[in-house]
């Protein structure tokens, strides 16, 4: 009988985890050896790469199998379903790691890369790590190649047995990922009971999340969290460069999905880095943290020793080095396992019979024995991403710094605080007291990058107020800091997405500029900016003002009349690709040209497409509708 008319099953509502089906039976034989004959003929697995958020460089592939509906099944759930239901699913996932593996370590430098491959987690209790160590070790890998994705979608903490066989895991030196993070029911949960290596956020909640300031917040302090808990984060099902660059701001750190790369049946097709990765970064000019310089400036180059090395070049190196009193230990990719610390071998150094025990083949002891597990960090995260690292950990000396997961060098808690102090120095300088927003300097600096590239269309907007002054002088400072705090705020709130640089150049003048937005998109973001501060800003009149729209004070020029109610304008230039604004101060004269039209108008609001300084900006309406030349529909005004 064709062995396919057996292989046909319905997919299960759910996993099934209490270690026994409701419909199990046990086929002969003889079905099994056909149908590992033709599994094993059909079923491949196609890589996909997971690569590091800020260089591109490949960290790991997840295996994704393939095949399965010419073997007969509908998808991979069917085909493990028959296998379950059938009593041989246990010796399936044998052959299914050993696909997996093979496929791998056909890899140039494989055991530079990390495996990720899926647990059917029906199969738990019935694991046993020491078949995967041998598949490796057959392979030439080591334990540290392969990470183990346990998913959310199934209740993993129901069974006693899945705490021992996790501990095994982690005896055996296996990463494991929790995967599908915030598509079940249990992910908090496993993640409090069973902290993982890494995190791998579910595709939904990156899908669209450029645009989703809901999906954002969920996974910028889903993120935050693991940081906190020292686990790195993957976001999954990445497909444009606006979720990219949204994933990047919420702090993940490895990214996987079809703007990187599709699985690959051909390892040929495979890269060890992806150079689109580096080009979305680099066209990326909004505010970046900077602090590379600040933490590779803190670096320690300790010497690292192989965790291969004698016990005896551990003293060795702890005899040269007068300095430090720590050795970070690396494996074989040169991926850090820990340190050593000096006062955890004076035992042995000052004992009578220690060194010469320890140091004896007999004893088999080694570097692995003494390393003491240390948080690790990407040299390109931020201050406070290290700061978050080394609070997470218990009792550390420090952290040690990687790039691309490899080893680059050491930060002691001392290094840490230096840096952060220096951090702070430079945000002061930088930001402006009052609303703590990047202030002159980043502003400059912001300005200069946009009039350099010439391949985007850029959007910069000044703001400033009206009739501030006479607040000011009526009210008092402390009421006109609180008229500059709620503009602040509201700039943050309406702007403060990540696609919008904003700044405080002073006073009641600000900044703001955005990347490739549609003008009309730009334009509606700047009339409900002004009109919410319009409204709101009156709550700070007293009810008599309020009811008059005035208030009796002086001019600038010392004269006593009617004042209105303060507002705020603002100048919109665009720049298109290709135009030149020949510099910072050129551009100033033009917008201030600007300002003054728009203090001028009725709505406030002024644009303009011209770097000739002689062009005029055009006034637009109070209301809705876009100006003469520009549909919703469009992305530039055709006017100057």
């Amino acid at each position: 009988m064709d062995a396919s008319a057996h292989m046909t099953v319905d997919r299960n509502d759910a996993w099934e985890t209490s270690g026994i089906a409701a419909n199990r039976t046990h086929v002969s034989s003889t079905h099994q050896e056909i149908f590992f004959a033709r599994a094993r003929e059909t079923l491949a697995y196609a890589l996909q790469p997971i690569v590091n958020i800020h260089t591109g460089s490949v960290y790991g592939h997840e295996a994704l199998l393939r095949g399965v509906t010419e073997l007969g099944f509908l998808d991979v759930f069917g085909l493990l379903d028959h296998a379950w239901n059938h009593g041989f699913a246990g010796a399936l996932d044998s052959l299914l790691r050993d696909l997996a593996i093979a496929r791998f370590a056909q890899l140039p430098n494989a055991g530079r890369y990390r495996l990720f491959f899926n647990l059917d987690p029906r199969l738990l209790d019935l694991d046993r790590p020491e078949i995967t160590s041998e598949l490796l070790r057959r392979h030439g890998l080591g334990s540290e190649t392969i990470c183990l994705e346990l998913s959310e979608n199934a209740s993993l903490t129901a069974s006693p047995q899945v705490a021992e066989l996790i501990d095994a895991y982690r005896r055996h030196r296996f990463h494991l990922a929790i995967d599908d993070f915030g598509s079940g029911y249990a992910g908090l949960r496993l993640l409090y009971e069973h902290p993982p290596d890494l995190l791998k956020i579910d595709r939904f909640f990156i899908s669209g999340i450029a645009d989703d300031h809901r999906k954002g917040l969920f996974v910028a302090n889903t993120v935050q969290l693991a940081h906190v808990m020292g686990i790195s984060v993957v976001a999954e099902g990445v497909e444009t460069e606006a979720e990219f660059l949204a994933c990047k701001d919420a702090g993940c750190d490895l990214v996987q999905g079809y703007l990187i790369a599709r699985p690959q049946l051909d390892i040929d097709a495979l890269r060890p880095s992806y150079e689109q990765v580096i080009e979305i970064n680099r066209r990326d000019r909004r505010e970046s943290h900077g602090d590379l310089a600040l933490i590779q400036n803190g670096l320690e180059r300790i010497p690292p020793l192989s965790v291969s090395a004698s016990v005896k070049a551990m003293f060795e190196a702890f005899r040269l080095t007068k300095v430090h009193q720590v050795i970070p230990v690396l494996d074989g990719a040169e991926r850090p396992l820990g340190l050593i610390h000096e006062v955890d071998i004076k035992e042995y150094i000052y004992s009578i019979y220690g060194r010469e025990l320890i140091v004896n083949p007999a004893f088999s002891r080694s570097l692995r024995d003494f390393a003491r597990p240390c948080p690790a960090v990407d040299t390109h995260v931020s201050a406070e991403r290290l700061l978050e690292a080394f609070s997470a950990a218990i009792n550390p000396a420090g952290l040690i710094v990687t790039q691309d997961d490899r080893y680059l060098g050491f930060i002691s808690a001392t290094s840490l605080l230096q840096l952060v102090e220096q951090k702070n120095l430079a945000a002061a300088r930088d930001q402006n007291p009052l609303s703590k927003l990047p202030g002159n300097i980043p502003i400059h600096e912001y300005v200069s990058r946009i009039l350099d590239e010439r391949d985007s269309t850029w959007h910069l907007v000044y703001f400033d107020f009206d009739n501030f002054k006479a607040f000011n002088d009526h009210y008092g400072f402390r009421l006109g800091d609180r008229a500059i705090l709620m503009f602040a705020e509201l700039l943050q709130k309406h702007l403060g997405t990540g696609a919008w640089f904003i700044g405080h150049i002073g006073g009641d003048d600000f900044f703001a500029g955005t990347q490739n937005a549609p003008t009309h998109q730009v334009i509606g973001q700047m009339r409900d900016l002004l009109g919410k501060f319009g409204a709101d800003v009156q709550s700070l009149y007293d009810p008599e003002d309020r009811r008059r729209g005035h208030l009796r004070a002086r001019d600038r020029f010392g004269e006593e009349r009617d004042m209105p109610l303060m507002r705020c304008s603002a100048a919109v230039i665009e720049i298109r690709p290709g135009e030149d604004f020949v510099s910072v101060d050129s551009l100033s004269r033009i917008i201030a040209a600007m300002k003054h039209q728009a203090k001028a108008s009725s709505s406030g609001l002024v644009f303009r497409h011209d770097p000739d300084p002689r062009g005029s900006a055009l006034t637009l309406p109070e209301e809705s509708p876009p100006p003469p030349g520009m549909s919703q529909n469009r992305q530039t005004l055709s006017v100057k």
